[in-house]
């Protein structure tokens, strides 16, 4: 049974820490895609994160390990995409996607390394039938977009998802 109250790390992990870092500095999304192991970078973001609950008063442990980072392009953008631990209350995620809007048919140094990013993120919800899915983007401006029921809680379906939102 899924818990009404999202835990801390999970929450901030993925809806706040992680989209704040893409939004204020372009160098995370080309990281995210160019690192081979992004696992030192996702830990210096789980530790703070951790960090932050715990001084909120909310445990809880995140660490790089519990995540699987998955690269594909999308259309000619590169598109990386975390998956998180297994959601256990609604806002909690199952993944999220970091877009970067570059050409990546560009050629070498002609891609746009600061160009626009969007972050979208597949979130647990008790409130939807199966599969209990919400697709939702969050703008640079902070703004929280709920675009409905979402796919399965898989990577490709995400993706295909996600096609139809940035491709169209």
């Amino acid at each position: 049974m899924a818990s009404d109250e999202p835990r801390c790390v999970h929450y901030q992990f993925a809806h706040v820490a992680v989209r704040k870092l893409v939004f204020d500095d372009p160098r995370l999304a080309v990281a995210l895609w160019e690192l081979d192991d992004a696992s030192s970078l996702l830990d210096e973001i789980t530790v703070q994160v951790c960090r932050h609950c715990r001084q909120q008063g909310d445990g809880g442990n995140l660490r790089a390990a519990q995540l699987t980072v998955h690269k594909h392009r999308l259309g000619r953008h590169p598109c990386v995409i975390i998956e998180m631990p297994p959601p256990q209350a609604t806002l909690e995620v199952f993944m999220l996607a970091v877009i970067q809007l570059r050409d990546l048919d560009a050629g070498p140094g002609q891609g746009d390394r600061e160009a626009e990013r969007r972050y979208f993120t597949l979130e647990l919800s008790t409130h939807r039938p199966e599969p209990h899915t919400v697709l939702a983007e969050w703008t640079a401006q902070g703004s929280h977009i709920n675009m409905g029921g979402g796919p399965e809680a898989s990577v490709e379906a995400f993706i295909g998802a996600l096609a139809g939102h940035v491709l169209d």
